[in-house]
């Protein structure tokens, strides 16, 4: 949970007689963040010290409404219950493209736009648009809402999420720029024979850091919430984002660019790395560059490599889709629920997908699809059923008792992802 909100709302001086709702939409190319958006909307990924639709809803004066992927409906609103989930109430309502940055400056032009226009980039992808209802409205169709649209407004420089490896490049800048919006700056007492370097550090009177902790702040804030446990001689390199409940086992080194999302356990060595939420990773071993979805379990001496031999930039592959990220340094992308075995080694540039189990010798392959058990060149599906109890053991250890929206989801899932496995080429 944010704390309070420190500024202004961007739009709170365009005040209107008219009501305006504001509605958050997945567009087609939501796919490209797959498989973390396989059991959760597009903004229910973390980044920074947040989910992108915690960082919405303080931008924008109130959402009232999200459109996602059908399949996503019923758990989506369960995220979401104060929300109407792909229906519209009436009146005029302003779609937002939930792929656009939120901190950017132009989110209050892209916003301010009347019944019957909206906003396009310099490639045609739609970010903004606006329509009047004169009732609640089935809107799951984003295509044939555009079709309503009159005049488009050709916007540059506008900043959106494109694909998985965004979220890693970005997330220390967000981190920096949530501390900014939404922390005081050494606002506690500093514990007992811990040592900080740097003015940027917001530590929880509800956190406990033991002895021997070093925190340096000198190039990007650290923030640690209320109930995170840090273990002595723990270094942390800012900008780092500790979130409520996780647990820094001793010795950890935490590198800059890296976020720890609540109910975690973390270990080893960790750079430039996201933790969505209730995944571990206890014992040694080394992860770079990655994103950890929810209900990961990292064995131990798992390593990612995130950078290549011969310095070239890398490459991600989902299934027949391949491209270059630009970047030289990208891990791996863990899918909810995935488990590896001890010793586990990931090439850079790994993506794999949900409810996947690996373990075994060697490199394994650099896409592995979800719902697949095994390591190698050896691979079988992991049944349904026996992956559902899997998970349902695993959370009933955190106190999660998952919903049956959640069971149903991750059933449409495993039918969904069968294109994965079918087209699995090693």
């Amino acid at each position: 949970m944010l704390p309070n909100f420190k500024g202004k709302n961007i739009l709170q001086q365009r005040r209107r007689s008219v009501k305006r709702n504001y509605i958050l939409f997945e567009d087609e190319h939501i796919n490209s963040f797959l498989p973390l958006v396989w059991l959760n909307p597009f903004l229910n990924l973390r980044l920074g010290i947040s989910t992108i639709y915690e960082k919405w809803a303080k931008v924008l004066p109130q959402v009232d409404a999200l459109v996602v992927r059908d399949f996503l409906k019923d758990y989506t609103h369960f995220l979401f219950p104060h929300l109407n989930v792909n229906n519209s109430p009436s009146g005029i309502c302003v779609f937002v493209n939930s792929r656009l940055n939120p901190y950017q400056k132009l989110i209050s032009t892209l916003v301010d736009v009347k019944p019957g226009e909206g906003c396009i980039n310099e490639e045609g992808v739609v970010l903004s648009f606006a329509l009047e209802f004169s009732s609640n409205t089935e809107i799951s169709n984003i295509k044939e809402l555009v079709d309503r649209v009159n005049v488009w407004k050709k916007i540059q420089g506008v900043e959106l999420f494109r694909r998985l490896e965004d979220l890693i490049n970005l997330n220390g800048i967000f981190i920096a720029q949530d501390f900014s919006r939404f922390y005081d700056r050494f606002s506690f007492r500093i514990p007992v024979d811990v040592r900080i370097l740097g003015d940027e550090v917001f530590i929880s009177d509800e956190a406990q850091v033991f002895p021997f902790v070093f925190i340096d702040a000198t190039e990007g804030p650290v923030i640690i919430e209320k109930k995170a446990v840090v273990s002595p001689f723990v270094y942390i390199e800012g900008p780092v984002y500790l979130g409520e409940g996780v647990l820094i086992k001793p010795s950890t080194k935490i590198f800059k660019n890296t976020t720890i999302g609540p109910v975690c356990k973390v270990g080893g060595e960790i750079e430039s790395s996201i933790f969505h939420s209730y995944s571990n990773k206890q014992h040694d071993g080394f992860l770079g560059h990655s994103y950890v979805a929810p209900w990961v379990n990292i064995g131990a001496d798992t390593v990612t490599s995130d950078l290549k031999n011969n310095y070239s930039t890398i490459r991600l592959r989902y299934r027949e889709h391949e491209w270059d990220t630009g970047s030289q340094f990208i891990g791996t992308f863990f899918g909810d629920h995935v488990k590896t075995g001890i010793n586990t080694m990931l090439n850079s540039g790994t993506i794999v997908g949900v409810f996947t189990n690996i373990f075994g010798s060697g490199f394994h392959p650099k896409f592995i699809p979800s719902f697949f058990w095994g390591g190698g060149k050896e691979w079988q599906i992991h049944e349904l059923g026996k992956a559902i109890e899997t998970a349902k053991k695993m959370m009933r250890r955190r106190n999660v008792i998952p919903d049956e929206t959640y069971l149903r989801l991750i059933e449409k899932v495993f039918w969904l992802s069968e294109v994965e496995r079918k087209d699995f080429n090693l």
